[in-house]
């Protein structure tokens, strides 16, 4: 529990928790303890003052003004205690998300997106509820718990003993069930997540369910979730259902035998009437905090559980960003005996090749033969089993990876489209283009015919993931991109797989245009993208086999002339 506890601590320092507003809202929270102690005291002598010289409005003020006082602090205190918890969240969501945005694509190969939403949007928000409605809360009603005590002791310390009694039963109550709460909600948040994944992957995928007709099968899988988190919720109502009465039953009890013991007193002249009052004033201001204690310690599990989460995730690595600047001439790069690992199965093999600036390189294989994840290395979204990858003669690992990875102009098979508008897509990643550029770099793509025929143009918004546009046309706008970001590598991952006759003929042109003057890497199974490129290499089970101009491995190759013959070269 320390360690855990500890953890929570570290997690509030590092959401930039400001201290000085916690420290002052614990001073506000105590003087309005304070002024809550003394209403009882002041009620005492009212009703004492009543009973020997009769009722006067002047004596009804100072417990009104002190009332108005307590009144005001709580509405002050409730405000600072809501900033404090929103700022701790907002903090604390800024770092995740900082963080998140700049771990390794391993983390994300492993994880699923709604899993990783979960630790943003709901554990975060189980730390500021708790930041927010129950720590101060829990402090204030310490201070409130113990002035009440020490207040109670001078008036009559034999019932204030008879009180006492109450506190060791309960916390002997409440502590295994604070166990059972932390280890109920912790698998729960763990199937929230599950579930957020699932609902994240169908709903991305709503097309691909309802051509499938696996709606029954999205259901039933979804309802099995629902099921484990309706008996998680169950789970914690059963505690709840038992600690909530039984505290209820030791107050009760604690609270009838102060009755009989202080009515026997008042009786016997011990005490005053007006004591008794203050007696049982004092006494619901200790029950009420106390009430709240047992369900604060419940919630201190509940958010433990989250604290232990967020931070799994805070700690694992991140990209490392920092390192020497880029050279400022285009280089070729050089692949040395590079094998890469993936789930501990080698997908390359012993790779040593050159691409070099200005030139067309292809890659072809199979499917699965390691071509995306050769891309996946360039950029370094992963890093090499053994092996090195040179920029000239430096390790790009050694590279700043901003730098580097501005080298790169990407378009795909998929051609990623944001859900935004056309000119938001074109220029993404390119902040600060021009209109002028962006409409120079559609008209390079020939995508600026079929923009401006649309009723926004450039304002057009594509729906998401460019639903609102053909594939060619989601296309075009991606080598637009491409084309707008002016590269000193392109890599083309079956640029052209989407798009018709007349448009590949038209996007083949804007790609030539794009490919002079800079190295260019291709995947395609496409012959005609191929045929022209300055080298081919060929992959075969992970290891490089030919290597060459189409006319030689066509001449050659066994594989490639296999490939060639057979009219196709997929792609991963």
């Amino acid at each position: 529990m320390k360690g855990k506890i500890s953890q929570l601590w570290i997690l509030m320092n590092r959401s930039q928790m400001a201290n000085g507003q916690l420290v002052l809202l614990f001073f506000i929270s105590i003087v309005e303890v304070a002024a809550g102690l003394a209403v009882p005291l002041l009620t005492m002598k009212l009703i004492n003052q009543i009973s020997d010289t009769g009722f006067a409005l002047t004596s009804l003020l100072p417990v009104i003004g002190v009332l108005i006082v307590q009144a005001m602090l709580s509405a002050v205190t409730f405000y600072m205690m809501r900033r404090l918890g929103e700022g701790v969240v907002a903090n604390l969501r800024t770092e995740i998300w900082e963080h998140m945005l700049h771990l390794r694509l391993t983390y994300y190969d492993a994880h699923e997106s709604g899993e990783t939403m979960s630790r943003i949007t709901q554990d975060t928000n189980v730390v500021k509820e708790f930041v927010t409605e129950k720590l101060v809360s829990f402090v204030s009603g310490l201070f409130a718990i113990l002035g009440a005590i020490v207040v109670l002791l001078w008036i009559d310390w034999k019932m204030t003993l008879l009180l006492l009694i109450a506190v060791p039963l309960t916390i002997f109550v409440t502590y295994p069930l604070g166990e059972k709460m932390y280890a109920i909600s912790k698998a729960n948040q763990d199937e929230l997540a599950g579930f957020g994944g699932r609902l994240g992957r169908i709903l991305t995928n709503i097309r691909l369910v309802k051509a499938s007709q696996t709606e029954q099968q999205e259901l039933a899988g979804g309802k099995k979730q629902i099921q484990q988190l309706y008996k998680y919720g169950l789970k914690e109502a059963k505690i709840v259902a038992i600690l909530s009465p039984l505290m209820t039953l030791l107050m009760m009890i604690v609270i009838i035998a102060i009755f009989g013991y202080g009515g026997s007193q008042v009786a016997s002249g011990a005490i005053s009437s007006g004591e008794l009052v203050a007696i049982m004033i004092y006494l619901v201001q200790i029950i009420m905090p106390f009430t709240q204690m047992a369900t604060f310690f419940t919630d201190l599990q509940k958010t433990l559980g989250a604290t232990e989460r967020i931070v799994e995730a805070l700690d694992e690595k991140r990209e490392v960003q920092d390192g020497e600047p880029v050279t400022a001439t285009s280089q070729p790069i050089h692949f040395e005996h590079v094998s890469f690992k993936y789930n501990e199965k080698y997908v390359l093999k012993d790779m040593t090749f050159t691409l070099k600036p200005n030139e067309t390189t292809a890659f072809v294989s199979r499917s699965g033969g390691g071509k995306t994840t050769m891309f996946s290395l360039i950029e370094r979204f992963y890093v090499v089993t053994s092996g090195a990858i040179l920029y000239g003669k430096e390790n790009i690992e050694q590279f700043n990876l901003i730098e580097w990875r501005e080298l790169f102009g990407y378009v795909s098979q998929n051609a990623p489209l944001l859900n935004g508008t056309i000119r938001d897509n074109v220029m993404y990643g390119t902040n600060g283009a021009s209109e002028q550029e962006v409409l120079a770099a559609l008209k390079a793509a020939y995508a600026y015919d079929f923009v401006m025929q649309l009723e926004k143009h450039l304002d057009t918004e594509v729906g998401e993931g460019g639903i609102k546009l053909s594939g060619g046309q989601k296309q075009r706008i991606a080598i637009a991109r491409a084309i707008l970001r002016n590269p000193r590598i392109l890599l083309l991952d079956e640029a052209t797989s989407n798009l018709d006759n007349e448009s590949e003929r038209e996007v083949q042109l804007a790609l030539q245009a794009l490919t002079k003057n800079r190295m260019t890497i291709i995947i395609a199974h496409r012959l005609s993208t191929i045929t022209s490129a300055d080298q081919i290499l060929v992959f075969e089970e992970g290891r490089l086999s030919g290597q060459g101009t189409h006319e030689a491995l066509q001449k050659t190759h066994p594989y490639y002339q296999q490939l060639w013959h057979n009219g196709r070269l997929t792609e991963d």
